[in-house]
Formats: C-alpha cells, sequence, structure tokens
C-alpha cells in the first residue's frame, strides 16, 4: 500500500492512513500490544494491533461472578426453609442447587462437560475442606481464617476466575500487516494461526446485544477449506412396530461461521472499522 508523500506527517505510533476508493480514512492504532509486537517477514509492515474489548468474555465473566455472588449470599446466612426440612437443610440443598443447576445448564449450551467440572469443582473443595484438620490448621499457622468457611472459599474461586478470565483474554493478540493476518493466544504456550489475505473467501461480522451497545465484535475469516466454519446438526427419526421393527430417520446439518477465539478476531472494537480494513487489504493483493 503506498501513502502519498504529502500525508508523511500521519506516519506516527496511532495513525495509519488508509486510501480506499479515492478518499482517505484515519484508524486510530497501536502498533505495539504490551511492548510486544509479531515477528514480521521481509517487506512485510504492521497496520494494526489489536486484542479483545474489556467486555469481549462478558458470558465468562457473568459466570464467576454469579459463583462469588452466591458465595456472599450464602455467608450473609439467609433463613431458608424448603417444605417440612430444617434451615440448615434446605440452605444445604439450595446451595448445591444454586452451583450444580447452573453448571449443567451452561455445559449443555456451550457443548462442553469441562464446565460442569470446572464449577462443581469449587463446590466440592467449598465442602470438604473446612472440615479438614490439616486445612484448618494450615490456616490458622498462616493467619487465613476467613476461608474456613465454605461460602468464603466459593467467593474466593468466583474472584480468582474472575481475574483468570481476564488473564485470558489480555493473552489474546491480533495483528493486521499488509500481507496477512496473525491470530494468537497465550502466554506460557501459544496458539498461532496465520491467514494470509489471498486464501479468505469470505469475512464474516458477529455482534451480540452488548456487542452494539458497547460497539464490540467477532471478525471471522472463512477460506475454501471451510477454516471458520462449524457444524450445526438436527436429527429426526421414528420407528413403529411390535416384535419386528420399522425405522427411518434423516438429518441436516447446516455450516456456521464460529472457531476458536485464536482463529478469528474475537470481540475486538470498532468492528466494522477492522472488517473495512481488511477487506481493502484483500483487495489489494487481489
Amino acid at each position: 500500500m503506498q501513502i502519498p508523500s504529502d500525508r508523511a506527517d500521519y506516519l506516527d505510533p496511532f495513525l495509519w492512513n488508509l486510501y480506499l476508493h479515492d478518499r482517505m480514512v484515519i484508524y486510530p492504532i497501536s502498533l505495539k500490544i504490551d511492548g510486544v509486537s509479531p515477528k514480521l517477514q521481509k517487506g512485510e509492515e504492521l497496520i494494526r494491533a489489536l486484542r479483545p474489548h474489556p467486555l469481549a468474555f462478558y458470558r465468562l465473566y457473568a459466570i464467576w461472578i454469579y459463583l462469588a455472588f452466591v458465595g456472599v449470599y450464602f455467608a450473609s446466612d439467609p433463613r431458608i426453609e424448603i417444605f417440612d426440612m430444617s434451615p440448615e437443610n434446605s440452605a444445604r440443598i439450595l446451595w448445591w442447587l444454586s452451583i450444580l443447576v447452573p453448571a449443567v445448564l451452561i455445559a449443555l449450551f456451550r457443548i462442553n462437560w469441562r464446565w460442569l467440572i470446572a464449577l462443581a469443582i469449587p463446590g466440592l473443595l467449598a465442602f470438604y475442606l473446612p472440615g479438614q484438620l490439616e486445612y484448618t490448621a494450615f490456616l490458622e499457622t498462616w493467619g487465613l481464617l476467613w476461608f474456613a468457611d465454605q461460602n468464603h472459599i466459593l467467593t474466593a474461586f468466583g474472584v480468582f476466575g474472575i481475574l483468570g478470565t481476564e488473564e485470558h483474554r489480555r493473552s489474546h493478540r491480533y495483528y493486521i500487516t499488509n500481507w496477512r493476518l496473525i491470530m494468537e493466544s497465550g502466554h506460557l504456550g501459544v496458539h498461532r494461526r496465520t491467514l494470509l489475505y489471498k486464501n479468505i473467501n469470505d469475512l464474516v461480522v458477529e455482534q451480540s446485544f452488548p456487542g452494539k451497545i458497547f460497539n464490540f465484535g467477532t471478525i471471522i475469516p472463512i477460506t475454501a477449506s471451510g477454516l471458520g466454519l462449524g457444524d450445526d446438526s438436527s436429527m429426526a427419526g421414528a420407528a413403529v412396530g411390535t416384535r419386528a421393527m420399522i425405522g427411518a430417520g434423516g438429518g441436516k446439518t447446516i455450516s456456521t461461521p464460529r472457531g476458536r477465539s485464536h482463529h478469528l478476531l474475537e470481540g475486538v472494537g470498532r468492528p466494522e472499522q477492522v472488517h473495512d480494513l481488511i477487506i481493502s487489504l484483500m483487495h489489494a493483493q487481489g
């Protein structure tokens, strides 16, 4: 991409001038994320560096905030009565239901049973640890008796989950160069996807309702090989008969744009602007 010399005053670390259809569009940018920039090839130029918007992972934040809220609520010692059970047993049953029912629903909705494990383990540890003498002795030694209460343990797990989600968000780095897209995540272990513009067949922008309000969204590059697409399946069947069964069935699969957060530009700010920038670079290479 050639920039006219009379506009060279715009080439600073915060502005990049893109000439598109004989007009200039100015994109405020940062060329580095936390002082880190990608390794570029000879003749390659970094145009824009991005990471997910602070609210991009709001669903994950909500899960851990809910877990912390459950701990805070039951730590207030609410009086709960279920049918003819004692308040203690009623509170214990509701405590478990408040953890396990959302865990199962989240696991089903996200089609990932790891969420059931991730939310059940804090509940199991919070229920089990306070009764262990070794655990109590350890807390007394270090002056951490606040964690001797199961609800405080649950609250602590929620807070750590929120901090972990923020660290997960900040581990995502997206780079737009004049040749390619670089999408990576991770600090210790790194997942990286590199995609040349000439291999992109389609570019999808998705925005949730909070994304429309706060101006962030996900950009999904789709290739000819189907990278960037997932399958949604529906099945139907029927069977009739008594001793001898006769059955029939059918199914339908629909490809929908989606992928892992390091295979696309997850929750980036001003997605329409980023989309236009990538489209212009695709045309420049075409």
